[in-house]
């Protein structure tokens, strides 16, 4: 019997003894992030899948794993298909598939401390449309079976972000929030997202390992003032002086009491929350408060995703220091540094080269580094001796990221190892064009990335190419690095706003061979005198010319990459002065095309 297979036994078990029929497990912790603490990794656990996005259901004889597009191939390689189903969201439906697998009367349980309001109410729909019930449980039987192996937290390191590197003080943010309540009617609002929290208050943790954040809700009274719920403890040091004065740190356990009539949250308070963030188990005292609760989305999250000039130009800096980095590693590579090592020794290595830069933090993301057919996998994670040797005659993908004390980073590079065919030449220029498109793009104001999605798709459409996924994501400033509102998407219906930082990131996957993919970030300009914003790309680093067929460019593409290429030369050169052998094949990468 497979590990997977005698865990699922366990938690079997542990299911019926707690009177279900089934359980349902999403891969989030309580605080809803992207990425989660190794003691939540419930998901993975369970099931082997790690990706940042999914759920399963388990049933007494059946049990699927569902994710996106961007895990299909990774969901059936990490599960045991003996005991998982794998299914791709959109296409795939957790109601239909409980109506298949017959859940009609069944009895399912959920952790509501691990599901947020919104989707607790569209797995109850899906539950009751298959005939079944859900049920919250606050005991949970997959922490039981995790038992004794169960990875322990570390110390937590909360630290101030200096008002300079931040662009504002606490106060003048907490002044902009008080006047976005007072404008929609509200008196108080419940912050349930964690990097909007930490962005509010000037403070960075290390709760996770890639993401530099304290795992803090907040609670924000116009009359009564902030409360940060978390550790008291271990905040209590970043919270001494004058952000004393503007807010007070509360046990999380204590919310229930903190909804109080008496402090201003009675008959008559408009208070808002965010369904897609807040837990269900906390929705409950607020509901039973006596307020008039407003759904509504965070404030504060358009707040952060529009950088200050500080911001802006601190992730300027962040992506010259980093663009040192990679070329060192781009450099390594070209000269044979990773023959015959495997896919994670050669992401150690990049991140060796991160750590060993003056103002480096932590990595942005764990290094997705996919040789030949791993490339094909869009988040592939190399796990040592489960990985493959780098492969010749093929492609290499990586994508990688930091934050340093000032910008946080994300880039993707894919490079030709040995010699490039026709096809890998051809899909790589068409995701070129792809990117391109993006980097040149002018557009009004109310521009959605809807809108600026399609401009990337079509050179690949044009050739019969598409690709499973986003075109980009927004980022953090030294915080998460996948940020909303906005995206560059097929559902990016937010607005692109002056001060956004984004990806810009087409690929195209060939399942089995290799997998493409080219990303920068650029931050979204000031309207010109026309009202017509665009993108400043602020990634530096080269993009392989040995995989670019010149003939398919357009005169407009080709300046646009020598033209890039120039500012890459300019802005790398000062940060690699003495390091010639670096510097020689910079010169070399960024020659006109």
């Amino acid at each position: 019997m497979t590990a997977t297979a005698a865990r699922m036994q366990s938690l079997r078990a542990a299911i019926k003894n707690a009177g279900l029929d089934g359980w349902y497990v999403g891969r989030e912790d309580m605080f809803q992030g992207e990425e989660v603490p190794p003691s939540e990794e419930r998901l993975a656990f369970i099931s082997g899948f790690t990706g940042s996005a999914g759920y399963g259901v388990i049933l007494d004889d059946a049990a699927a794993l569902f994710s996106d597009g961007r895990y299909t191939l990774q969901m059936a390689n990490q599960s045991d298909p003996a005991v998982w189903s794998t299914h791709t969201l959109p296409e795939a439906s957790l109601a239909s598939w409980l109506t298949e697998a017959g859940a009609d009367g069944k009895r399912i349980g959920v952790d509501p401390s691990l599901v947020t309001v919104a989707g607790y109410k569209r797995l109850e729909k899906a539950c009751r449309q298959a005939g079944a019930t859900l049920l919250a449980q606050s005991e949970n039987p997959i922490d039981a079976v995790w038992g004794i192996g169960r990875p322990q937290r570390g110390a937590a390191r909360p630290f101030r972000m200096p008002d300079r590197v931040a662009g504002q003080t606490m106060a003048e943010k907490l002044a902009v929030l008080d006047k976005k309540l007072a404008d929609s009617g509200a008196d108080a609002v419940v912050i349930s997202r964690v990097d909007a929290v930490n962005w509010l208050v000037n403070i960075r943790g290390n709760d996770l390992a890639n993401t530099p954040v304290n795992l803090v809700f907040a609670l924000y009274h116009r009359e009564n003032g902030l409360l940060i719920l978390g550790d008291v403890a271990s905040l209590a040091p970043v919270m001494e002086g004058d952000l004393a004065n503007e807010a007070a740190i509360v046990a999380l356990e204590q919310f229930d009491a903190l909804i109080d009539p008496r402090a201003g949250y009675g008959e008559g308070a408009v208070i808002q929350f965010e369904p897609a963030s807040l837990p269900q188990a906390l929705y409950a005292p607020l509901a039973a408060c006596g307020a008039k609760l407003v759904e509504a989305a965070c404030p504060v999250t358009v707040m952060k995703a529009q950088k200050n000039s500080a911001e802006c130009a601190g992730t300027r800096r962040a992506h010259i220091e980093d663009g040192a980095v990679m070329v060192r590693f781009l450099h390594w590579l070209s000269v044979g540094g990773g023959n015959g090592m495997a896919e994670s020794d050669i992401a150690a290595h990049l991140l060796s080269l991160r750590k060993a830069s003056p103002h480096f933090i932590a990595s942005s993301f764990d290094t997705i580094c996919g040789s030949g057919p791993n490339g094909a996998i869009v988040h592939y994670r190399a796990i040592a001796g489960q990985d493959s040797v780098l492969q010749t005659d093929s492609l290499l993908l990586v994508d990688s990221g930091a934050h340093y004390n000032d910008g946080t980073t994300d880039i993707t590079r894919t490079v030709a190892i040995g010699t490039p065919d026709a096809q890998m030449r051809r899909a790589f220029t068409a995701v070129l064009r792809a990117h391109i498109a993006v980097a040149l793009a002018r557009f009004p104001a109310g521009t959605t990335g809807q809108q600026i999605d399609s401009l990337a798709r079509a050179p690949m459409w044009s050739l019969g190419l598409d690709y499973a996924h986003g075109t980009g994501h927004g980022v953090g400033h030294v915080l998460q690095v996948h940020e909303g509102p906005a995206s560059i998407s097929k559902r990016g219906t937010e607005a692109l706003l002056p001060g956004m930082l984004l990806s810009n990131e087409p690929g195209c996957y060939q399942a089995g061979a290799w997998g493409i993919r080219t990303e920068t970030l650029v931050i979204v300009t000031a309207p010109d005198d026309k009202g017509f914003s665009g993108f400043e790309t602020v990634t530096l680093c080269p993009i392989d010319r040995n995989l670019i067929d010149v003939d398919l460019l357009l005169p407009t593409e080709r300046d646009w990459l020598n033209a890039y290429h120039a500012e890459v030369m300019e802005k790398l050169a000062p940060e690699l002065a003495g390091e010639t052998v670096c510097l020689d094949w910079l010169t070399a990468a960024c020659a006109p095309v």
